[in-house]
Order: C-alpha cells, then sequence, then structure tokens
C-alpha cells in the first residue's frame, strides 16, 4: 500500500478552496473535503491509475469540483504538489513555491 505525504502548498490551495466554498454556502466546503479524502483514499489504492502529464507528475480529476489533485510516485510515497482548480492557468500546475 502507498502512502501520501501532502506538500504545504497542495494544503493552503485545499484549505483556500474549503474557505472559498463556505463563504458561497455553508456544508459546501465540508463536502469538498469529503470529496478530496475519497480521491486520497483512491490514490492510496492505485496511483498509476492516473495519466502522466509532464514528466513523473499525474493527476486525479475530483468528480463533484473543479480541481485536480498534481502529484508524483516516488517509490512507496505518492506526494501531492497542488490541489488545482481547472479554471487556472494550466501551466501554474507544475510551479513550485
Amino acid at each position: 500500500m502507498y502512502t501520501i505525504q501532502i506538500k504545504p502548498l497542495a494544503i493552503q490551495m485545499a484549505k483556500d478552496a474549503y474557505d472559498w466554498y463556505e463563504e458561497q454556502k455553508v456544508g459546501l466546503g465540508d463536502l469538498f473535503l469529503a470529496e478530496l479524502s475519497r480521491c486520497y483514499t483512491k490514490l492510496e489504492k492505485n496511483p498509476l491509475y492516473y495519466q502522466k502529464l509532464k514528466k513523473n507528475y499525474r493527476h486525479l480529476v475530483l468528480n463533484k469540483f473543479p480541481y485536480v489533485l498534481i502529484f508524483e510516485i516516488i517509490g512507496e510515497e505518492i506526494i501531492i504538489f497542488a490541489v488545482f482548480h481547472t479554471a487556472r492557468n494550466p501551466k501554474l500546475k507544475f510551479k513550485r513555491k
């Protein structure tokens, strides 16, 4: 089984998304987090299922929200670099702070 490491930038991106959804409607942020959690579980089970984008980066598209997880598999570890909104400039998906 794989383990997941979530980089600080990805955590901040998820927090920003949560906050925005909660401002729109109370409880919507919680639905976003539940979907994110479901995606983490899917990744742990089979990260190789998801398409490569650039170099060794892969992405998983969330079902109910316009976000993708950008990640890389290194050994038995899945490193999540971004929780990225699909309306943003796609070139920014690979920029690290």
